[in-house]
């Protein structure tokens, strides 16, 4: 982070330190004192180059901003590089991906970023008249010296007087009255100063600046970054050498003139740019003239280097947890760590204390976090804690690591302590360790599993199997053997291990080959292949008589066919290209009893339409189908010629079956119909901002549905959304969706999700809200209702949120909740 007017001298005087031409080129007439005189109508002298090269602007932010509503990151993570260091990142880095920093609380233009001009400050006029912005059409490496009236010394001094003006390129400097001392270095201006460059206006009274000190100072001086819709101010900005500056009585708001709705102040500021730190005094948050927060002392960075300090609380209410407020603390403990603690108030439960270490640098990334909970107030005092490490790392190009493992004290944790839908739901938690190598063709990889339950209602030998270890190789080289044929091979190890002392453990050995012949044109393709499927197990725990160690061996021969249609027609006068995309998959895997072997880790893929492609109807080893089947699938597109945008697409298919599939788990029937159900798919653009998508799945020898999904979108600009989806599965669910974020006016907006159960006649989750924005800040207040994962309770929460555009966020984390559960919101909004 850079203050405006730090910017500023440097633009000044990187612009000033030239050397003067001689006095005789301004074609002005001596005085018989040895001072010169200029026609005010003659163009005043250009200057050379300056030497060196002129300092670009940065991206200046108020001297006295406070430290973010998260923590950056690590300093290697370059995703906000650039960033003014007030505007640290607080996402967390997710099981395997590396760390995805965002600007979570700018000092500057940093969270402006995060939304279009247009939508965040629609409710802003311009921020200063455009009267004082200049536009020069191009910039030059000759400095311009102008005035109404002009005067050159033999000792180079230049006196300017009247609208005097030096010009560099984009940059101004305009003041009634300019001295410029060549031989001292100094640049003296008075009668009102006016600069304006790159996104930048200030203005002041008076300036003193000492071109080769880089010294000086500007008094009663205000700034604005018309572009980022920033502005602000001091009594008096003094310099102090290149990188130190010092302020008094300084301020920094994104509110436009006359508007104090909100606004950062401190009585002194001094900023080191040298080592990227500032300090201010008595730094202040105001908001309709009400004190957010006050600190007598604080510290904060002024580039991407990240600066331990207090976050912005967070404050909430649930009915779970009573008043609940968190304090963030962000240590910065070396550029490629960081931690942040955060002390958790519960008025229902008591004191919780929570913490996040992270990571990341060349070849590794990943966090640690955790909370405890001491004697909760609402569990029979029970100790409570949830932990939770993720980490990936590349010791080299070749090798991928990843861990990922999650740990809570008791089953209800996530329905007590958090008001976040998705972890509520949860039945368990995963842990997982693996590593892959990858050659040139092949790739090699270990895993361990293990999962922690959390449904008290599921019976131990219902859990799912440890994998200690999973054992896989994937060979498939690039050239053909014999330069026709295309071979691969895929290989799996695992290791079986339960919890539970009664039922079957052992270990697994998987080997599939594979040739096919691929041919393939720009309309057309055909690709016959060949493999074999082999299984082998060692087990333990069998009952008596049954075999340890059974197997299977299937052959696998597929026929895959497409081709590729396309026409040209309109609608009106609208052209459009279709398409039309037949496909046919034939696969025939012969008969094989498997009701001798266990069921580790194997169960039904769900049927959609790309099941139709797959070689086994079960999605593990365990059972291999048997299968005598043909696809039949068909895709039409309709195409906008011109912006290449898939308007509709329509999508049918369904198998044929020559032969009953006698292949089941255990507990299922055999299946004698001699089709599947009819699957169809579309995605609709229906106009400029509607969309539409459909899923049916028809069961003609019953002739009923067996499974619909659909949604309807409206998505246009100015917090204008709308979702409708229903969601039917036969027997199982029947669910309507309707969520939306919609303008009442210039200033309001409501935002709302109803998720009712129509089989269950109950809501699922309801949330109701609505908020209120003005040009520079904004208030969201959210009321959420929703069912615990049994089913039974129900649980409520009070979000409210306030935003200072370019400051940050107070308040509830309730971008997470809306974004998650609104498909389509952006914070951004």
């Amino acid at each position: 982070m850079r203050t405006g007017t730090a910017c500023c001298m440097a633009l000044l005087l990187g612009t000033l330190s030239a050397e003067a031409a001689p006095p005789a080129t301004w074609h002005c007439v001596a005085n018989t004192d040895g001072t010169w005189t200029c026609d005010s109508t003659i163009t005043a002298p250009v200057l050379p180059q300056p030497s060196g090269e002129v300092p670009a602007p940065d991206a200046p932010a108020p001297a006295t901003a406070p430290p973010a509503t998260g923590p950056a990151g690590p300093e290697i993570d370059h995703g906000d590089a650039g960033q003014p260091a007030g505007a640290p990142a607080v996402n967390r880095i997710d099981a395997g991906q590396a760390a995805q920093h965002t600007p979570a609380l700018p000092a500057g233009a940093a969270q402006q970023q995060t939304g279009t001009a247009d939508e965040r400050w629609a409710l802003c006029g311009p921020i200063v008249d455009t009267d004082l912005l200049e536009e020069n059409a191009e910039t030059t490496d000759l400095i311009e010296l102008q005035a109404d009236s002009a005067a050159a010394s033999p000792d180079r001094v230049f006196l300017l007087k009247g609208d005097a003006v030096i010009r560099y390129g984009f940059r101004t400097l305009r003041a009634n009255d300019i001295t410029y001392r060549q031989e001292a270095g100094e640049i003296e201006a008075a009668g009102g100063i006016h600069f304006t460059g790159p996104d930048l206006v200030v203005t002041g009274d008076s300036a003193l600046l000492q071109t080769d000190a880089d010294r000086g100072n500007i008094r009663q001086l205000t700034y604005a970054l018309p572009q980022q819709h920033i502005r602000g101010g001091a009594n008096l900005l003094v310099f102090d050498g290149a990188t130190r500056q010092h302020l008094e009585k300084a301020s920094y708001t994104t509110c436009p003139p006359g508007n104090r709705d909100w606004q950062l102040t401190a009585r002194e500021v001094d900023l080191d740019h040298s080592d990227g730190t500032g300090v201010a005094r008595n730094a202040r948050v105001t908001f309709k003239g009400v004190p957010l927060l006050y600190t007598p002392y604080i510290s904060f960075p002024l580039d991407d280097r990240r600066k331990s300090g207090l976050l912005f609380p967070r404050i909430g209410t649930t009915e779970q947890t009573g008043i609940d407020i968190s304090q963030p603390i962000y240590w910065n403990i070396a550029p490629d760590l960081d931690a942040t603690f955060t002390p958790r108030l519960m008025s229902d439960r008591g004191q919780m204390l929570g913490g996040e270490f992270r990571f990341l640098n060349r070849n590794n990334s990943g966090s640690i976090n955790g909370e405890y909970l001491a004697s909760d107030d609402k569990f029979n005092q029970q100790d409570r804690h949830f932990v939770n490490l993720s980490f990936d790392g590349n010791p080299n190009p070749r090798v991928e690591t990843r861990i990922y493992a999650s740990d809570v004290s008791d089953v209800r944790y996530f329905e007590d302590l958090s008001s976040d839908l998705v972890q509520t739901s949860q039945t368990s938690l995963e842990r997982t360790a693996s590593v892959v190598y990858h050659g040139d063709d092949w790739n090699a990889g270990m895993l361990v599993q293990d999962f922690q339950n959390l449904d008290a209602t599921l019976a131990s030998v219902d859990r799912p199997y440890r994998q200690l270890p999973r054992l896989t190789f994937d060979y498939h080289p690039a050239r053909r053997l014999l330069g026709v044929a295309a071979a691969g091979l895929n290989a799996e190890v695992n290791v079986f291990t339960h919890s539970d002392g009664t039922v079957v453990k052992g270990s697994r050995l998987d080997l599939q080959p594979r040739f096919s012949l691929p041919v393939r044109t720009a309309g057309w393709y055909v690709e016959p292949a060949v493999g074999v499927r082999h299984t082998a197990y060692l087990l333990d725990n069998t009952a008596a008589g049954v075999n340890k160690s059974p197997t299977r061996t299937t052959p696998v021969v597929t026929f895959d066919a497409g081709s590729f249609f396309e026409r040209q027609g309109s609608w009106g006068d609208k052209p459009y290209v279709q398409t039309l995309e037949p496909r046919l998959y034939y696969l025939y895997v012969t008969e094989k009893d498997q009701d001798d072997l266990p069921v580790f880790d194997t169960g039904n893929y769900d049927f959609n339409y790309q099941t139709l492609f797959r070689d086994n109807r079960f999605n593990g080893p365990d059972r291999m189908g048997d299968a005598n089947q043909l696809a039949l699938a068909l895709t039409s597109r309709f195409i906008d010629p011109d912006s290449g945008r898939q308007l509709l697409r329509l999508s049918l298919g369904s198998l044929l079956y020559f032969s009953d599939r006698t292949v089941t788990l255990p507990g299922e029937t055999v299946s004698f119909d001699n089709s599947s159900d009819l699957i169809g798919e579309m995605s609709l653009v229906l106009a400029r901002h509607w969309n539409a998508r459909a899923e049916v799945v028809w069961n003609p020898h019953d002739s009923q549905t067996e499974r619909n999904n659909y949604r309807v979108q409206y998505r246009g600009s100015d917090r204008k959304l709308i979702n409708a989806g229903y969601r039917f599965r036969d027997g199982l669910q029947e669910q309507a969706d309707l969520s939306f974020v919609w303008p009442l006016g210039r200033s309001w907006h409501m935002i709302g999700r109803w998720y009712y159960g129509l089989d269950t006649s109950k809501t699922i989750d309801a949330l109701a809200g609505i908020g209120y924005e003005r040009c520079c800040w904004g208030v969201q207040l959210v009321a959420r209702s929703y069912i615990n994962r049994d089913g039974l309770e129900r649980s409520a929460a009070i979000f409210l949120q306030l935003e200072l555009k370019g400051l940050g966020k107070l308040g509830s984390s309730l971008d997470e909740v809306l974004e998650r559960d609104i498909l389509g919101y952006s914070s951004s909004y």
